[in-house]
Formats: structure tokens, sequence, C-alpha cells
């Protein structure tokens, strides 16, 4: 009785200290959590079974090659913008989407997709390679054989993690459209999407005071149908007097 006893109240302690580190972890998660939409998925289908694997192999090998780039832009001097960075943090954002981060890992989808489209043709493309290819004489030009080498490296890993980065949003949609079909207008309206009709009542009472504001009140104008009175003429003068005797 006394074992089972102290089994009962272990059980109730390990059940007490999971339930406090679980606040805190969704405390921590709240803080932490990006202030964007929060879009969770949480079933698998047989898509993301096949794809999520490949997706995190992707992320990993994207994590090293942004390593390797910062690091010969921060030895060699080389001047990519933001020193290559933006290749890591791509490869954290696809990492996010991976392992749920603050659960929201639809939203880490999207950002990801956002982020990796813009950075492999802007970032990488035109502000870094075509920035370096077009002083090219600076990095062959100086004594230091390692600045040389390590241009021509950079140059190649822009290229490699460019590609990599763009079959990855390929991947990445394709697991959005599969178990998010609506995802663009929850990232953009909420997680209830698009609002409805219904749920703006005051936008179609709008639109109908604008429609009756647009229609004239009394009898459509006529240019000269009245009658009108000449210059000059009598009839009016004698009217006015006529009134002024009453």
């Amino acid at each position: 009785f006394i074992a089972t006893l102290r089994g009962a109240s272990f059980g109730a302690l390990e059940a007490m200290a999971s339930s406090e580190s679980g606040w805190q972890m969704r405390l921590c998660a709240t803080l932490c959590a990006p202030p964007i939409p929060k879009l969770r998925f949480t079933h698998r289908t047989a898509l993301t079974g096949r794809e999520l694997p490949l997706f995190e192999r992707q992320a990993m090998v994207c994590f090293a090659l942004g390593f390797l780039r910062s690091y010969l832009n921060a030895s060699a001097v080389l001047g990519d913008f933001m020193g290559g960075g933006t290749d890591l943090f791509s490869a954290l954002l696809a990492l996010g989407a991976v392992y749920d981060a603050c659960s929201m890992n639809g939203s880490f989808f999207i950002m990801f997709l956002v982020w990796a489209i813009v950075n492999s043709v802007f970032f990488n493309v035109l502000l870094s390679l075509g920035g370096n290819l077009s002083h090219v004489s600076d990095f062959w030009s100086g004594p230091d054989w390692w600045k040389p080498v390590a241009f021509v490296l950079d140059s190649v890993l822009i290229v490699v993690n460019s590609g990599l980065q763009v079959a990855m949003c390929f991947r990445a949609r394709a697991i959005l459209d599969e178990v998010l079909p609506n995802w663009r207008n929850q990232m953009a309206y909420g997680p209830g999407g698009a609002p409805s009709a219904a749920q703006e009542p005051l936008l179609g009472q709008q639109q109908t005071l604008g429609a009756r504001a647009a229609q004239p009140a009394g009898p459509a104008f006529q240019a000269f149908s009245g009658a009108g009175q000449r210059l000059g003429s009598t009839g009016g003068t004698s009217r006015l007097l006529a009134d002024q005797r009453m």
C-alpha cells in the first residue's frame, strides 16, 4: 500500500511538473511568435509524408551553404548583401516550418515562401552576384591569393543556393496547397479567411445609400420647359400691385 501511495504521489508530481512546464512553453511561444496570422496544420497526408523529409534535408543543406557564404564574406571581405546572411535566414524559416516553431508551421511555410523568392532573385542574383561580377577586377587585382578563391566559391554558392531555394519554394507551395488550400486568404485576413458579405452588413447599406443619393429628389429638370416671362412685360407688375392693394 505504501509503495502504491508513493507511486501515485510521484505520478501526481510529474503531472504537476509537466503542466507547469506546459504553460511556460505556451507563454514563450506566444511571446516569441511573429505578429502575423497563426496558421497551423497537424494532419499528415501522403504528399506531406513524402515531401516534408525532403524539405527538411534541403533546409539543412541551405543552412550549411549559407553558413559557408557568411564565412567567405567575413574572411575575404567580399561585400555581398548582408554578408550572405539572407541564406541563413531562409534556412531558419524553413526549419521553423519543419519543426512547428511556436505552433504555427503553416505561417512559417508562408514566410519562407515569400522570403526565399525575394532572396534568391533580388538579394542573391541581382544585388550580390550582379554587384560582384560588375567589379571583378577588385577581387583579382590584390596580392592576396585567398580573395579571388573566395570570390569564385562565393559566386558558385550564390547560384547553387538560389536554385535550391527556388526548388524549396515549389515544394513548400505544394505542401501548403495540400494541407491549407485557402492559405492565401487566411494569411491576409486571418485563420477565418476572407470575410463574406454577411459579415459586413454596413457595406451593403453604404452601397444602397449611395445609390439613393445619386437619384434626384424632385422631378427631372428640363431646360426651356417653363412658361417664363418676357423682359418689360406688364403682367408680372400688375399682379404685384394687386397683391399689395389686398
